[in-house]
């Protein structure tokens, strides 16, 4: 229902759009009327029309000022201004106002209608419009925890990554002015920056994450990771001035608001971590490495920047996040031997960090085992030689030397690998054979490249460089040869012209076909049908 305000000094013209309107339009109703400037902005106050007709010269507040009046305060109002002065400077101040229609009176009734229905189609489509933003933005608000997750997955856990967080940046709109890490650790506390339950810890978190991400965004603009056993890494935007230590302020009153708000609503303990600032983002692994050494120093106070941490001597070397990444990289490609050197790498570092204590070591694994698993996950290639969530947490837990804990881990990646290298490959040969399928059934047809892509569900750049990878020739060359093949059939079984075989096996030309029929057998079609014929 549309709802039109008219505004006019003479009672006769009020009268007549009334009539109009009435007995032309089922879905518009006239809401209100007035005689006056003041009297129209007084009235669309009330009614909150979708239409205005209004006249220029009336009493009091003429109807250009009215307009702008209203307009000041309903933006979404179309006018029509309904006169009988036809001066210059009054349309030139109706066109800068974005009146919809400048009539002079006296106007006839079909005149009347179709400025209305005109009207109508205007607020129609601008509603429409709004419509969709609003889904739009609706869609975007429930994607968006997924891209962020996947931005952080891109900073944490891939080497080359730069093509990835080049795309992140411009989908989130990130900008070139960088930021840092802030990294959050829940757990029960069994000593100073040791947190124990992270199994337990990282189930309840699911829990209170939604609440996280409110409090956080609340209190600046960031990104904000998934769980990740008991730990969660935000991203937030950095544009303070050169002043470290004013950033550095900045952060901790960030964290440390953070911190009180969960420590009031959840029944857990937390560790804050904060790294430096990175102007780049592919520099950003570092500033989450940073976090995590400051998680490790935070001891009671609960939330550390690293800037804060005393120089010390002797500190050990740090975790080598960088083959950690290269190792979930090289499994997701389903490279095993590069996968395993990459985890032999990092056992050994961490059996000599920690002296071989078996708790820290199988601490430390647990979290890599996660992501390995996750990633099983993903690629759905669960059996009975990997354990789901729960039974392979518990199988690990069990052991209870440093030897079995590596070649149960080193079972686990090489399964897992070989088993995404073997999905990959069957899932491949299952779109070539498709698309091959495809082609033969539909070769007599005009089909394209993007015909066949559309079929396999996948994009007609990347089907092209598959087909080629996988059979060894260009698409093109597989549906000449299943078309040249049928051709010479056709010839040789005899009763058709060479120009219906040509439009039998796909071809529009018979020039074009006789051309690609001799590329292909060396003679023309009429030369191959001679021959079959001396032969019989």
């Amino acid at each position: 229902m549309y709802k039109l305000l008219v505004v006019d000094d003479e009672q006769i013209v009020v009268d007549s759009i009334k009539y109009i309107v009435e007995n032309n339009f089922s879905d518009i109703i006239v809401a209100g009327t007035a005689r006056s400037g003041r009297e129209a902005i007084e009235k669309a106050e009330i009614v909150k029309p979708d239409i205005v007709f209004m006249d220029i010269k009336m009493p009091g507040i003429n109807g250009i000022d009215a307009i702008r009046e209203i307009k000041s305060r309903f933006g979404n109002v179309l006018f029509v201004i309904l006169t009988a002065y036809e001066y210059f400077e009054f349309a030139k101040e109706a066109v800068n106002l974005g009146v919809t229609e400048y009539l002079l009176k006296p106007v006839n009734r079909s005149k009347i209608v179709e400025t209305i229905k005109k009207t109508i189609e205007i607020i129609d489509a601008e509603r429409e419009k709004r419509r969709r933003e609003l889904e739009l933005r609706e869609k975007l608000e429930n994607i968006l925890p997924v891209l962020e997750n996947g931005f952080i997955y891109s900073i944490l856990f891939f080497d080359d990554s730069s093509r990835e967080l080049e795309a992140y940046k411009d989908i989130l709109e990130i900008g070139d002015k960088g930021g840092y890490i802030m990294t959050v650790e829940f757990g029960e506390e069994e000593g100073p920056g040791t947190l124990g339950n992270r199994i337990g810890l990282s189930v309840k978190s699911q829990s209170f994450y939604p609440y996280f991400r409110d409090v956080i965004k609340s209190r600046c603009k960031c990104l904000v990771g998934p769980v990740m056993l008991n730990r969660i890494v935000v991203f937030v935007y950095s544009d303070f001035k050169d002043d470290e230590y004013s950033e550095r302020l900045e952060a901790l009153n960030i964290a440390e608001y953070v911190y009180n708000k969960l420590s009031e609503k959840v029944d857990a303990d937390f560790y804050i971590g904060i790294g430096r600032r990175r102007r780049k983002i592919e520099m950003l692994y570092k500033s989450y490495e940073e976090s995590l050494k400051a998680i490790r120093h935070a001891g009671a106070k609960g939330v550390m920047h690293i800037m804060d941490i005393p120089e010390e001597s002797g500190v050990n070397p740090e975790y080598p996040v960088s083959k950690e990444k290269f190792m979930i990289e090289r499994a997701s490609a389903g490279d095993t031997a590069a996968s395993l050197q990459a985890f032999d790498y990092i056992f050994e570092w961490l059996t000599r960090e920690f002296e071989n204590n078996l708790h820290r070591v199988k601490s430390k694994l647990l979290e890599l085992m996660v992501l390995l698993h996750r990633m099983a996950s993903d690629y759905e290639i669960y059996s009975s030689e990997v354990p789901k969530y729960c039974d392979y947490i518990t199988d690990m837990m069990e052991i209870q030397d440093i030897s079995t804990l590596k070649s149960w881990c080193r079972a686990q990646i090489e399964h897992i690998t070989r088993s995404i290298s073997s999905g990959k490959k069957k899932k491949v040969s299952s779109l070539i054979l498709k698309a091959r399928e495809y082609i033969d059934k539909n070769f007599s047809n005009e089909i394209t490249l993007e015909d066949v892509a559309k079929e396999v569900n996948i994009s007609p750049h990347y089907f092209s460089r598959l087909y080629k990878e996988e059979t060894g020739e260009n698409f093109i060359e597989y549906l000449t040869s299943v078309r040249i093949n049928k051709a010479k059939e056709l010839i040789e079984t005899g009763g058709y012209s060479i120009k219906e075989i040509c439009y039998m096996t796909g071809y529009g030309d018979p020039n074009y076909f006789s051309r690609i029929f001799k590329k292909v057998m060396g003679v023309t079609p009429s030369e191959y049908k001679e021959a079959m014929q001396n032969r019989k």
